[in-house]
């Protein structure tokens, strides 16, 4: 299966080019944080009078999971954004805290899983580590892994070592370049 990217902003694009009626096996992605993160990436992407609604962003993530993927989501997040994710997807099946930064400034974030039952640390480090584990021990291999806001690719990253697809969306064109160094992709 070849690996897939698009440039889109996920708030007005059903992705359905992108799939072409194929499901992904799982969504992994660490999508932007509250409405703060929200604005900036529209505003780096010369969306400055964009609305943004943080609740609407969370159920168009749900809209896109449940419209293009058949298994387990996913979803890295800030510790204070927990509750709002879980009024849109129900309680997680697992919570795992990871941290990430160095020395003095080690923060805690953390992986909600909705559908699957990975085996990793009670406490990883943020970045490659915990989507690795993560995706390679929930119980099924995936042969695609989509992930609707990739930006520097860890998930492609991922994607590589699994031998599994990865169809990606970012909506910065330069993450988006960056991240089509990491594995062939096809854009759509």
């Amino acid at each position: 299966m070849e690996n897939r990217i698009t440039i889109r902003d996920i708030m007005i694009d059903d992705l359905d080019d992108l799939f072409q009626g194929v499901k992904a096996d799982c969504l992994y992605s660490d999508p932007p944080w509250g409405v703060g993160n929200l604005k900036y990436w529209r505003t780096m992407n010369k969306q400055k009078d964009h609305t943004v609604n943080w609740n609407s962003f969370i159920d168009r993530i749900k809209f896109l999971y449940e419209r293009h993927v058949n298994g387990p989501l996913f979803l890295e997040t800030g510790m204070r954004f927990e509750a709002d994710l879980e009024s849109v997807f129900g309680k997680a099946d697992m919570r795992y805290v990871v941290k990430y930064g160095s020395g003095n400034k080690i923060l805690p974030c953390l992986l909600l899983v909705w559908g699957a039952r990975p085996q990793i640390s009670a406490e990883g480090k943020k970045g490659y580590d915990v989507p690795y584990s993560a995706l390679s021990s929930y119980g099924k291999h995936p042969n695609i892994i989509f992930d609707c806001c990739v930006g520097l690719g860890t998930t492609a990253k991922v994607a590589k070592a699994l031998g599994s697809a990865c169809f990606a969306n970012e909506l910065n064109i330069n993450r988006a370049q960056r991240t089509m160094k990491i594995l062939d992709f096809v854009v759509y």
